[in-house]
């Protein structure tokens, strides 16, 4: 039996529970309002008429203290880490070197959050990555199944936008006879209504049953370059069950108008069958349209598709126009 004494720093990484509850701690204890509500819980004395900014060991210590994170100095590292993601996003904004190298530097929290950012956690993307962005979509993205004309077993993707209505593409919707009784995670909903655009691939499913949300979710139109993700049920050769799919890619071109008239915007990321419909997110959290159909020349020889994308300003005049009651909640930035 062997006498080594085990590691006393923590290296695994945190889950994205944990990151997410100390990122929002973070944001909170080096708001400069928080100064002297948390000198009076880590003890110290507070300068009078002076804000001094906090570092990472004072975090440490409030963590520890108020146990939101027992035993919190065995995860210095990780929380330097934290720390420096929340600053590379610029969430934290660097003051100084702090009291101890390893555990950080001196932070103030100085993000001014949007009407829309307020109601969620999404905001945080930029620092906690895809993980995040999965977690938060997985329970709104959902797949669209049914039965084409020739009795062929189909399925599309779609993110729900309300209690009630699901956002997909018209050629799903048109593709096959949707199957009224659909699934969502664990749970059912009835389909109660199917309203298709006639000249824009966008489409509303109503639901007869509650359906989970997002809160904080906000649309706006892609840019140039900036990274993103799509999400969606491609059909997996082999697999016994659909299997959520996310790919990482990029804005290619933000604008494309096609001979039909119809307005596109061209990603990098891998788009299947089965993808039509879903959203693309762009890395900062917020959804910049939906998969459409791949541009291609020649359907009947594999090659290299443009993948094409229904960007926001597109869906919400749609949207309008289909008069489903529902509003797209677009990032104003107010």
């Amino acid at each position: 039996m062997s006498d080594r004494k085990s590691r006393y720093a923590k290296l695994a990484p945190l889950n994205l529970k944990e990151s997410l509850e100390l990122a929002l701690s973070a944001i909170k204890f080096f708001q400069p309002l928080s100064y002297r509500e948390n000198c009076k819980v880590i003890g110290i004395n507070p300068e009078e008429g002076r804000i001094v900014p906090f570092d990472g060991y004072d975090f440490i210590r409030y963590l520890e203290i108020t146990e939101k994170l027992p035993g919190a100095d065995r995860y210095i590292y990780l929380i330097r880490r934290l720390l420096s993601d929340l600053e590379r996003a610029q969430l934290l904004t660097f003051q100084g070197l702090g009291k101890n190298p390893i555990s950080g530097p001196a932070y103030y929290s100085m993000h001014e959050f949007t009407s829309i950012e307020k109601k969620g956690f999404l905001w945080l993307a930029p620092a906690l990555g895809p993980e995040l962005v999965l977690f938060a979509y997985s329970d709104i993205t959902v797949q669209i199944t049914g039965v084409t004309p020739e009795g062929d077993v189909h399925a599309g993707t779609g993110i729900i936008i309300s209690p009630n209505h699901i956002l997909t593409c018209a050629h799903v919707a048109k593709g096959m006879k949707i199957d009224r009784c659909q699934s969502v995670g664990n749970t059912t909903y009835n389909v109660a209504d199917v309203l298709s655009h006639e000249s824009k691939d966008v489409a509303i499913i109503q639901s007869d049953n509650k359906l989970p949300t997002l809160p904080g979710i906000g649309f706006r139109d892609p840019l140039i370059s900036e990274g993103l993700f799509t999400l969606g049920y491609p059909r997996i050769p082999l697999s016994t069950e659909p299997s959520l799919v996310m790919q990482r890619g990029e804005v290619t071109s933000p604008k494309v108008t096609m001979f039909s008239g119809d307005k596109v915007f061209l990603y990098s990321a891998v788009a299947r069958p089965g993808n039509s419909g879903g959203p693309i997110i762009s890395e900062s959290g917020h959804v910049v349209g939906i998969v459409t159909e791949s541009l291609e020349e020649n359907t009947t020889q594999s090659g290299m598709p443009f993948h094409a994308g229904i960007k926001t300003s597109e869906l919400i005049s749609a949207v309008a126009e289909l008069d489903a009651d529902i509003e797209l909640p677009i990032e104003t930035y107010e």
